[in-house]
């Protein structure tokens, strides 16, 4: 009879531990006071600019099935964004030594008036104009983002906050999508230019409010004081800090393993929509739910479980585990593009790695190499330097490609150079001394 007890004891104390566990992948850690506020106006925003973002993610659809837009003018969003990761270059050099806030705001609420003056463009070529216009406000203002989590939220659980905001965020992107394609497949055809007005007017709107809760996070808050701060060593240069991020043979790596992971991605990303639309003839809905819906649900089931085990390995076992589900997933759509079956297992090894590529770029993974003050947004400048680079060439290849190569074959290619860029980033992981344990984060980095 104690046997059975004890068993049952051991059985209930396994269920109420597996239950702890996955209801920790989908909440916060726990924070201290100023950070638990910040992280609400945070999570705000990041549900906002989703929903925003949701919207004009049917923006190159849109163009395709209501205007007629080419494949080399579907390029031209994908090109211009290098636009703004060029101005994130000069940006992340000017903020260094000055408050971050403002270099997020200014762009966040030209990104709101270019979506509404979207919205009234009438043909293709405008309209994905502005589309470009709003993308180089995006990155523009990505520099800025890593430095405001050091000084925001404490040192160990960075990736674990921007990881449930993105899986948060991931629920609004779907939803908005979702409800977004859906109308627009309802619609008439003279009544669908309207509504495209309409949705994209109210994105832009969506864009704005979305800021102003951006505007509430905390200038000095439970993070690194010297990263608020803006502190740098007074004994080096200007000119040898801002180009320290050159001098760091881990992070030149790094960049080199960003520069192929970007390239192959950007090379094949342009022509997923027309392939969507045009070779496998699907409309709004059944593209929004390949493109937008099923690795939104991936990534909100499977994101939090990913960013909390990014706390606890290096950041080249990171980015190598993001990058091969992420090249997985083209290589699958061109291999078995009309089994219904694997077209789903692709998108939903693209859901988790969608949103630990957005932790790592965007969030926490120059933390790995940059020491807190004015260092976190100049390497940020130099990542995005080279995913500018990455970004104008790309679609100009593939827009070349295009004249000898079918649209299959480019998506196949992309999904070989993303997993050539897993083993990339896999490769040193034993012999750097560089951890994104974000303990280390605080102590210098090893500098050639």
């Amino acid at each position: 009879m104690s046997f059975g007890n004890c068993v049952n004891t051991q059985t209930r104390t396994s269920s109420a531990s597996l239950a702890r566990r996955l209801v920790a992948g989908f909440t916060p850690p726990a924070l201290p006071p100023c950070s638990r506020r910040a992280l609400r106006f945070h999570l705000a925003f990041t549900i906002l600019y989703a929903v925003f973002e949701g919207i004009t993610a049917n923006a190159p659809v849109m163009a395709v099935e209501s205007m007629n837009a080419t494949d080399v003018q579907l390029q031209m969003p994908l090109a211009m964004a290098s636009g703004g990761l060029f101005l994130s270059v000069l940006m992340g050099s000017v903020m260094a030594r000055r408050p971050k806030k403002p270099f997020v705001l200014a762009p966040g609420f030209t990104a709101a008036v270019a979506a509404i003056v979207m919205a009234c463009m009438p043909t293709a070529g405008w309209f994905l104009f502005m589309l470009g216009i709003v993308s180089i406000c995006d990155f523009a203002m990505r520099p800025a983002v890593p430095s405001i989590m050091r000084i925001v939220y404490p040192v160990n659980c960075r990736s674990h906050v921007s990881g449930t905001m993105r899986q948060y965020g991931s629920v609004a992107f779907l939803a908005a999508t979702l409800l977004s394609s859906a109308l627009l497949s309802t619609a008439s055809v003279l009544s669908v230019r309207t509504l495209i007005r309409i949705e994209i007017g109210f994105g832009g709107i969506v864009c704005a409010a979305a800021f102003l809760c951006f505007r509430m996070l905390p200038d000095h808050g439970d993070g690194s004081g010297a990263e608020a701060d803006a502190v740098d060593d007074p004994q080096t240069p200007p000119l040898q800090a801002a180009l320290s991020p050159l001098r760091d043979k881990w992070f030149l790596y790094y960049l080199l393993c960003i520069f192929v992971y970007s390239f192959s991605n950007l090379f094949y990303q342009g022509v997923i929509p027309a392939f969507f639309a045009r070779d496998l003839h699907f409309g709004y809905l059944q593209t929004a739910l390949l493109i937008h819906i099923i690795p939104s649900i991936a990534a909100f089931f499977c994101g939090g479980f990913l960013s909390t085990w990014f706390e606890r390995t290096s950041i080249w076992r990171s980015f190598s585990l993001v990058a091969l589900l992420w090249g997985l997933d083209p290589v699958i759509v061109a291999a078995a593009p009309y089994s219904w079956p694997m077209l789903i297992l692709a998108r939903c090894l693209r859901g988790p790695a969608t949103l630990g590529s957005m932790v790592i770029s965007f969030f926490t993974g120059v933390h790995s190499f940059a020491r807190p003050g004015g260092n976190t947004s100049r390497y940020m400048a130099a990542q995005f330097m080279v995913n500018g680079v990455a970004r104008l060439s790309a679609p100009l290849v593939a827009a070349f490609a295009l004249a000898y190569l079918s649209r299959r074959s480019i998506i196949f290619y992309g999904g070989l150079g993303i997993l050539g860029a897993s083993a990339l980033f896999l490769a040193p992981d034993k012999r750097s001394t560089v951890c994104a344990d974000s303990h280390r984060d605080e102590l210098p980095v090893e500098v050639a």
